[in-house]
């Protein structure tokens, strides 16, 4: 190690004669002649640390005046805290602007079908479902429909249908057929009282219009006050070929009444022949409901119980719209009829919602068989339960 030291040593005091004779040949004088500056003298580097609280002031103050030439000269980017700390030179948040649609002047049929295409129960009472099934047709200005009130509800008019291609048409983009749009008539006007009141007056049983062989039942005609009421099916047709899953008069606590229903007294409201070689066990008086003792062998509607819930029965007639029917055929009035007629032209009418869905299923699945019982099937028994089923002349009536 000595040696190596040594030879090292004498290489290096060579080195430096040689380069004082080159610099004696230049005429320079090598003691007083550098060749460049010296190198500065490097400093042990210091970590940063926080002052504690034994520090003095003066030696936190040295630390404070300490600043890097980068930071001086404003070379290093603000971070987001110090951007916070400046507010001339933070921007505000972006708000986020609400999208506000462009309000046409156009008013269609088709434009407001996406908002109210929707199926509410079959047997519902709801004051705003009267249109709650609106395919998309063809023609026609504002129709009404009624409301729950027993007012008129406009509907939304096509106005530029005339300067349209819509009206020579048979379907619409989407496939499904574009019908005539049929209005209700207006319902009678609801009563100033309740409804829970019968009238002294007894009026006969209805006419019935007559309909060529093959074409559909024929429409039951009532007295001028209720014109707009009719029905093609008759409480007797509708309990002899098939409603209610055979529990039209079942055994059943009334939570209305709060007490159990009499039906033996019921049943003998009934004419004899209504009754006669009908299994009244087995057509009217089951337990639950069995899809096969109805007409077009399907469940349709909803239970007793859940009429109630609904707020839909009233004591005047416990089990609902159908016995409120068989009682009007029979030639009661009450102070609920207008009631439940505005609830049968909203289901079964002209424009009724059933009455109108049945119709377009029809034209787009049925191929225009008005009497197919294959087609749409539960709207078919839905409407039987109120007392109506579709004929010739109702669906051409939408051609």
């Amino acid at each position: 190690m000595a040696e190596a030291e040594q030879d090292y040593e004498a290489i290096r005091q060579e080195n430096i004669r040689k380069n004082a004779e080159l610099m004696l040949s230049l005429g320079l004088n090598p003691t007083s002649t550098r060749l460049r500056s010296p190198s500065p003298e490097r400093k042990a580097p210091t970590t940063k640390r926080r002052s504690g609280p034994g520090e003095s002031a003066e030696s936190s103050q040295q630390g404070r005046s300490r600043k890097s030439s980068r930071i001086a000269s404003g070379s290093r980017p603000r971070s987001y805290r110090e951007r916070d700390l400046l507010p001339s030179i933070a921007r505000p948040p972006k708000e986020k602007k609400e999208r506000k649609l462009r309000q046409g002047t156009r008013k269609s049929s088709r434009a407001s079908t996406s908002s109210r295409t929707k199926y509410t129960d079959w047997d519902s009472d709801e004051d705003d479902d009267s249109d709650a099934y609106v395919p998309r047709w063809r023609g026609g200005s504002a129709s009404a429909q009624p409301n729950g009130n027993g007012g008129m509800k406009d509907e939304d008019d096509d106005s530029d249908e005339a300067n349209s291609s819509r009206g020579s048409r048979t379907f619409d983009l989407s496939g499904r057929p574009i019908l005539q749009k049929l209005s209700n008539p207006a319902p009678p006007p609801l009563p100033s009282s309740g409804g829970d009141e019968v009238y002294e007056e007894t009026m006969p049983l209805p006419s019935r219009e007559h309909i060529t062989n093959g074409k559909g039942r024929g429409a039951l005609v009532f007295e001028e006050k209720y014109s707009q009421f009719r029905p093609n099916v008759t409480p007797d047709e509708m309990l002899r070929e098939g409603a209610f899953g055979g529990t039209a008069f079942r055994d059943y606590y009334s939570r209305v009444l709060q007490r159990t229903i009499d039906v033996e007294a019921e049943l003998a409201e009934l004419p004899e022949h209504w009754l006669e070689d009908l299994d009244v066990d087995d057509m009217l008086r089951r337990p639950r409901l069995e899809p096969s003792r109805n007409k077009f062998k399907v469940k349709a509607g909803q239970s007793l119980e859940d009429w109630e819930k609904a707020g839909w029965i009233r004591p005047l007639d416990p089990r609902g719209w159908f016995q409120w029917y068989y009682r009007f055929f029979l030639g009661r009035r009450s102070a609920d009829d207008a009631r439940q007629i505005g609830r049968w032209l909203k289901a079964c009418g002209p424009g009724g919602r059933f009455r109108k869905s049945l119709a377009v299923n029809v034209a787009a699945k049925g191929g225009g068989r008005w009497n197919d019982p294959t087609v749409n099937p539960v709207v078919r028994q839905t409407l039987w339960q109120w007392g109506y089923e579709l004929t010739e002349a109702d669906y051409k009536a939408y051609l």
